[in-house]
């Protein structure tokens, strides 16, 4: 018996984990880590930082390294005659080798550039500042996905609840038909009276019917969200209590402008356009660097069968004189660009405070919702009791009832709603703020 026992719990103890509830903190989790998107910004995070290394290098000595053979049809050779001279008797013509039929060439060059105009250190400064978006383009995209998710995930709890509420408004106008039918057996109501109650049975139906196909679609979208499986089942963790968000309006505002990913990185955009323009003005300087090379041949001097060494060392200056003003216009355009940029700053900072103010309303008005929607699920359901009694004891119609229970039934709904979108509401203001309120108030303690 223990055995079987024991069997039992083993077979069964992965079933029981598989149903733990998801909470709201690993379904964040889980999409940060799934989210193709989040994972294509860190792959940009990796390729500004590989480009920031590189223009590094551009400060330090290159090495380059050359090597030939080359094959003749035949050796060059140059014949030579020396003139006569008087009294004794012509010399015979001589052949000198110049060069062998295989030729040989190494070469090893260092350059090293000496002044740049200042280019190479704004080119670095500029990747820098690049690195630094491609951070804030990951947070962006982090604290969208974290939005997305919690808004997926209360959605979901929604569902759920509305579902609910089809299930027991079901079974509330099964009770009140029978009831009907029992009244009409009696011949206490009409024929009429059954019909109604029949009717108000098969909108039951069509509402649970509705509000299920609702909890699979929201299911679906928060599982697209987490990048899993569509079909994978979806068990949540409850959210029921309201947590308080007291905050002040031009406190979400500054907190907005201090940590928006968006404005952080357009930020660093001017201060990339602003090293733009150093770098265009570098072409108005001298441009000086060092060239090293050492060269090692055989088969091509004299002799042809040594091997010779020789090196040079070179000091270039290259100066643009005149390009018919391209240099000058391509400041202009770097310097058109960072304006261009800081109006963009501008006319961003002004659509986020309008987001934060349109997030702080309507949080604050879907917190007034939740206390009315509370009183009118009191009043409604006080009133279906009331009312159901007086039916039996024949002082409410049958219509009154039905009314009764779709008073009900809207009234638990719209609080379901109301509760789970303030929730919504505070990750709405948290994603145009771009922090949680919960870590504001942790920094004022």
């Amino acid at each position: 018996m223990k055995s079987k026992t024991l069997f039992f719990l083993l077979v069964t103890f992965p079933v029981f984990l598989l149903a733990q509830p998801l909470t709201l903190k690993e379904s964040i989790s889980i999409a940060l880590k799934n989210n193709p998107s989040l994972k294509v910004a860190k792959e940009k995070i990796k390729e500004a930082e590989a480009e920031k290394k590189k223009s590094i290098s551009y400060f330090l000595p290159h090495l380059y390294s050359s090597s030939s053979y080359t094959r003749l049809d035949e050796k060059k050779k140059m014949e030579m005659s020396l003139p006569p001279i008087p009294g004794f008797p012509p010399l015979p013509e001589t052949s000198v080798t110049l060069t062998d039929e295989e030729i040989y060439d190494y070469n090893l060059t260092i350059t090293q550039p000496i002044f740049t105009g200042g280019r190479l250190t704004a080119l670095y400064r500029m990747n820098n500042f690049n690195f630094k978006c491609s951070l804030f383009q990951q947070e962006k995209v982090k604290n969208d996905l974290i939005f997305e998710v919690k808004k997926a995930y209360y959605e979901v709890l929604t569902a759920e609840k509305l579902k609910k509420v089809g299930e027991e408004t079901l079974k509330q106008t099964q009770a009140h038909l029978k009831v009907v039918e029992n009244f009409y057996r009696e011949g206490m109501v009409p024929e009429v009276e059954v019909t109604r109650a029949r009717v108000a049975v098969s909108k039951a139906r069509e509402l649970l019917i509705n509000t299920e196909n609702s909890l699979k679609l929201a299911q679906a979208y928060f599982n697209s969200v987490l990048h899993r499986d569509m079909d994978e089942e979806v068990i949540l963790e409850d959210i029921l209590e309201c947590e308080e968000a007291e905050v002040e309006l031009e406190k979400c505002i500054k907190e907005a402008f201090l940590h928006r990913p968006e404005l952080k990185e357009l930020e660093e955009r001017i201060k990339m356009g602003e090293e733009g323009i150093k770098i265009a003005r570098s072409d108005f300087f001298p441009q000086v660097s060092l060239l090293y090379s050492w060269d090692r041949k055989r088969g091509e001097e004299i002799p042809i069968d040594e091997w010779q060494d020789s090196w040079m060392a070179v000091i270039s200056v290259t100066l643009n004189i005149w390009d018919w003003g391209a240099t000058w216009n391509e400041v202009k355009k770097a310097k058109a660009q960072v304006e261009q940029l800081k109006q963009t700053l501008q006319l961003l900072k002004k659509r986020v405070e309008l987001e934060v103010r349109q997030a702080y309303f309507n949080l604050i008005s879907s917190k007034e919702r939740i206390k009315v929607s509370e009183e009118r699920v009191k009043e409604a359901e006080k009133n279906f009791h009331d009312t159901s009694l007086r039916f039996q004891e024949g002082m409410a119609t049958n219509t009154d009832v039905l009314d009764a229970q779709t008073m009900l039934t809207r009234a638990k709904s719209d609080y379901y709603r109301s509760l789970y979108n303030y929730r919504i509401a505070l990750a709405r203001l948290e994603k145009a703020m771009g922090r949680e309120i919960s870590d504001l108030k942790r920094e004022e303690k």
